[in-house]
């Protein structure tokens, strides 16, 4: 089954005991590589789906000089993040 959030790879600030925020975030689109900054964390907010906890941020962002508001979520148990929507 094919997932409908992109892969994407982040770097996060992480202080112990609170969850990663993103910092940065890069993902591909085809043979193609944008970058990413997150300026602001507008919300987080924690969901527990099917047993697995998913800290997702609604973020202010900068994608290759275009600014825009993203979702962008981190599931602890494989620590992976998710962009949910550009």
């Amino acid at each position: 089954m094919e997932s409908k959030f992109l892969e994407v790879e982040v770097l996060s600030y992480n202080k112990p005991g609170q969850p990663p925020r993103p910092v940065s975030f890069r993902f591909m689109m085809g043979e193609e590589m944008f970058k990413g900054k997150v300026v602001k964390v507008k919300d987080m907010k924690l969901d527990n789906r099917m047993g697995n906890k998913i800290f997702e941020y609604l973020c202010d962002t900068v994608i290759e000089g275009n600014g825009s508001t993203v979702k962008i979520g981190y599931e602890k148990d494989s620590m992976k993040w998710y962009l949910k929507s550009l």
